[in-house]
């Protein structure tokens, strides 16, 4: 088999001083005595449907937003990277690589104050920052990629939330044409070049067919997009947490074992890794597997799949 190794990304939806105690729990899972979990999440700013000035509980826009507001009025008075206020999360984030290991991960909504912010703390080591699904703006992804390069970063491309009129030829594994997602996605990759590794990550599509599905998995899709990458060692990871979402979160475990036996063909397996949502959080967090079920989770996947821990 090509690529029996396996990346697991788990934590919360977003990273705060009340879910920190269950990252470094996630941190401590171990197969056969070796660790088992690659990295984990440390979003501190989210990116909500609708915009809550107040931070409030229903509408929790993520640890570092106070000091993201703070830092608009000091880039907005002509500041520089060098005048930003730290951010709470890259804080916590390099306590847990430095206590841990694990590679620290997040979302990117506003390149140019958070990467800066993060610079400060990761230059020079691991991390994983990639695209919400709501933003497949092309610049933005230059602007990541960028940084991704100049500090040996990781870069993930998010498929976008709507796959469009042709949502149908999704599911046809024959067609030899592309989707629009397929069209983004390719896109994204131009865009992303600077990068030293790229990741698309499939989280599914808003489709009307979609049933109990928070967004339909669209694993056609994503196998189509990662062969016509192939040459340039695309890896693909899944994740389960915003395909599956609440309605199906008691499904989450067994989906994603199976999701992770797809191949390509007899010798390559589909994915190469998972994102997913782990514990609790102030947002999304009825998505959320426990602890114990993603212990549950890497012991099936070690029976057939190598786990990559750090």
């Amino acid at each position: 088999m090509q690529n029996p190794e396996l990346k697991i990304i788990a934590g919360p939806d977003s990273i705060d001083e009340y879910n920190l105690q269950e990252i470094y729990q996630i941190g401590d899972i171990a197969i056969n005595g070796k660790k088992a979990i690659f990295g984990t999440r440390t979003v501190g700013l989210k990116s909500r449907t609708g915009f809550d000035k107040n931070n409030s509980e229903q509408g929790f826009m993520g640890l570092d937003f106070d000091v993201i507001m703070r830092n608009f009025n000091i880039f907005g008075l002509g500041g520089n990277v060098d005048d930003l206020k730290p951010l709470p999360s890259v804080d916590m984030a390099e306590k847990v690589y430095r206590d841990t290991g694990m590679l620290c991960a997040s979302e990117v909504m506003l390149p140019a104050i958070q990467l800066g912010c993060l610079a400060k703390s990761f230059k020079f080591k691991p991390f994983m920052i990639w695209n919400p699904a709501v933003d497949q703006l092309g610049w933005h992804v230059r602007q990541m990629a960028g940084f991704a390069e100049e500090y040996g970063w990781t870069i993930g491309l998010k498929n976008g939330k709507w796959l469009g009129e042709d949502y149908e030829k999704a599911e046809d594994i024959s067609y030899d044409g592309k989707t629009s997602v397929e069209v983004a996605w390719d896109g994204l990759l131009n865009y992303a070049e600077l990068a030293p590794e790229r990741i698309l990550i499939q989280r599914g599509c808003d489709l009307p067919r979609k049933g109990e599905f928070r967004n339909l998995p669209i694993h056609h899709t994503a196998l189509r997009t990662k062969v016509r990458n192939k040459d340039q060692n695309i890896k693909l990871f899944f994740d389960p947490s915003h395909a599956l979402g609440p309605k199906m979160r008691d499904k989450i475990v067994d989906y994603t074992v199976e999701a992770m036996k797809m191949k390509i063909s007899d010798t390559e397996y589909l994915y190469d890794g998972i994102l997913i949502e782990v514990g609790t959080a102030k947002c999304d967090t009825h998505q959320h597997i426990t602890v114990p079920e993603l212990v549950e989770m890497t012991n099936r996947l070690s029976e057939f799949r190598t786990l990559v821990g750090r």
